[in-house]
């Protein structure tokens, strides 16, 4: 039998093969990198999930906090920007991650960087509908009041003050990012399929879930699975299995759209 030298070409389309679906993950108000170790310990072998650390917490904790959209979203876009020319990724957040995620792809598709192959986005109607209440501004007992209501806050958070103190800087800065958004419509919806899902405890209007479709020239795609705000970590494994189906019949609408 004869044997096929592996040639240089070859062995580049091997690796190609090999490479994973990078996941970038924009965690929730008073997140960090660590936020989403529960989904990123289910995910497939395909799929590579990274949490961007943000400003004020975790290994950033000497890096002062920011309380603006545009900032963040600037400073998730410098940590990316160098690393999407030549893989293949998505961009995934939850609640205040939703806004973030979203107004990072917009930053993306201007600036001419390789689109992300979906938005998977969590817990939070479209942004031209975007209500919330001022929390950061309240004082300390109606603050964790509110925090409590929200939920997605560890028992242990919540019963130790000393811990409370730790994290309410990061949390005040966090509301105020959101509260202070401003939703500028798109001159042209996003070139990049769009899923969404929310909990069905979550006090969000179906009609205000569909609004997201205006964001994308892509088929919108909304689902509510059982639970509250939080709803993400009731049951890792099936919300994982909707990243891997997004993922799976986002690169058929591009194949489709491509072939057309």
């Amino acid at each position: 039998m004869k044997l096929r030298k592996r040639t240089k070409s070859n062995l580049r389309i091997t690796i190609m093969k090999q490479k994973k679906v990078k996941i970038f993950a924009i965690p929730f108000a008073g997140g960090s990198k660590y936020s989403y170790r529960a989904l990123e310990n289910k995910v497939p072998s395909h799929f590579d999930w990274e949490t961007i650390e943000l400003p004020g917490r975790g290994a950033r904790m000497q890096e002062g906090l920011l309380t603006d959209i545009k900032a963040t979203t600037d400073y998730i876009f410098k940590e990316i920007q160098n690393r999407v020319h030549d893989v293949e990724y998505m961009i995934y957040g939850h609640s205040m991650g939703t806004l973030l995620g979203y107004e990072l792809a917009k930053k993306i598709i201007k600036s001419g960087l390789k689109a992300p192959i979906c938005l998977f986005l969590t817990g939070h109607e479209a942004p031209s509908l975007i209500k919330c209440k001022r929390i950061s501004a309240y004082e300390k007992n109606a603050f964790w009041q509110e925090v409590k209501k929200l939920g997605g806050m560890p028992d242990e958070v919540m019963e130790n003050e000393e811990l409370r103190d730790f994290f309410e800087p990061v949390l005040r800065a966090d509301f105020k990012t959101v509260e202070g958004y401003k939703y500028q419509a798109l001159e042209q919806p996003l070139p990049v399929p769009v899923f969404v899902r929310v909990g069905s405890e979550e006090d969000i209007l179906q009609e205000d879930l569909m609004e997201w479709q205006n964001e994308t020239e892509y088929k919108l795609d909304v689902q509510v699975l059982p639970g509250d705000h939080f709803f993400i970590f009731k049951n890792p494994d099936h919300l994982i299995r909707h990243i891997d189906n997004a993922y799976a019949v986002a690169t058929s609408m591009h194949k489709y759209n491509a072939a057309c």
